[in-house]
Parts: structure tokens; C-alpha cells; sequence
């Protein structure tokens, strides 16, 4: 069966409609995640954390709760090893998490250098119903140098990030399928512009 021109063009333009859509679709999905993940209903500062510094209670009951913990470090050529621990209602550790936080500068024939390490952070999901901690701990006399941030999101956003990236990059890889040969067309037109110029 023959197809004409004109048919190719409608079916063409429908697919590239229906891609712009599904691109719509993907970034309400990534906005969505976005503001869920920004709607904390606490959100609480430490500075100058000291040893054993306990966060909590945290109270799941119906919903999941996600907590972002963003450690910060202050200290200026030298390391500190930040721990934490999730603790249950009767404070036994269910898991641990950590990072190496570090700070290093000096000169040499280049002049200034300066290296860092400076931020961990971490995400923790609260699925099962109970009462849960956040301790911290660590080896190292400079814990002083470092400030967390405790965030505690009720509404999930990590579906919302998923099907919106994953969507994404589908239509992408459709829309390249589509538009293979215009995209081959204008990627070849602008490197002989680059070209030209070049030899300019």
C-alpha cells in the first residue's frame, strides 16, 4: 500500500503533538516533585553539632515520611567523618550512614590551591508505622565544624521524579526516531558554520 506525502505529514505532525504532550506530561511530573520535596513541615538547623546529638521523635503513622539530612562542613585543612545512626522507639540502631567531610588548601608554583568535601547528603525513608531518632557520632575533635539541616517531607515526590524522567527521556529518544533526518540536517549545517569560522 502506497502512503502519500500528505499522509506522512499528518502522521508526522501527530506523533510530534502527541511527543509535546507527553514532554508536558514529564515536566508537570518533575514540577510536582519539586514542590513535594520543598513542602517540608520541619525543617531545623544544628550548628556546631556535638557528639551524640540526637534528632527527633519522628512519628509515622498513616503516610511515609521522607527526612533529608544535609550535613555541612566548616572546618579549614582538616577532615572530620560525619556518623548517623536511625534509631527505633527503644533507640536500637536499625542502619547507618556516613561520609569523610574535608577541607584542604595550600600553595605551590601555580599559586593558591584549595580542595574540598564539604556537604553530605542523605535521604531517609520512614515506611513502617512507629517512632524513630537520628543520632550522630564521630571520631574526630572538630564535630564543632559541622551543621545539619533536618527536613521532613510527608508527601512522597520520588514517583513523581521517576516517571517524569523516565518519560522524558522516551519522548527524546521517540522524537530523535522521528526526526532523525532533520535533526542529522541541522546538526551537519551548524558544523559547517563551526567550520567556516574556524578557518576564518
Amino acid at each position: 500500500m502506497r502512503i502519500r506525502p500528505q499522509q506522512k505529514l499528518r502522521n508526522k505532525l501527530f506523533y510530534n503533538n502527541l511527543l509535546l504532550i507527553t514532554v508536558i506530561f514529564s515536566i508537570i511530573c518533575l514540577l510536582t516533585s519539586i514542590i513535594l520535596q520543598s513542602s517540608a513541615y520541619t525543617n531545623q538547623t544544628i550548628n556546631n553539632l556535638k557528639e551524640g546529638h540526637t534528632f527527633g521523635p519522628i512519628k509515622v503513622k498513616n503516610k511515609p515520611i521522607i527526612c533529608k539530612v544535609i550535613a555541612q562542613f566548616h572546618g579549614d585543612n582538616t577532615s572530620s567523618y560525619i556518623s548517623g545512626e536511625v534509631l527505633n522507639e527503644d533507640k536500637d540502631t536499625l542502619y547507618e550512614f556516613g561520609k569523610d567531610l574535608w577541607h584542604e588548601s595550600g600553595y605551590d608554583s601555580d599559586g593558591y590551591w584549595s580542595e574540598a568535601d564539604r556537604k553530605m547528603t542523605a535521604y531517609l525513608t520512614f515506611k513502617e508505622k512507629g517512632t524513630y531518632y537520628i543520632q550522630f557520632n564521630t571520631d574526630e575533635k572538630n564535630i564543632h565544624n559541622i551543621s545539619v539541616t533536618f527536613r521532613l517531607v510527608r508527601n512522597s515526590y520520588v514517583p513523581h521524579s521517576q516517571a517524569g524522567t523516565l518519560v522524558l527521556l522516551l519522548a527524546a529518544i521517540i522524537f530523535y526516531t522521528l526526526n532523525a533526518g532533520w535533526i542529522n540536517e541541522k546538526m551537519s549545517t551548524a558544523n559547517e558554520t563551526l567550520a567556516e569560522m574556524s578557518e576564518d
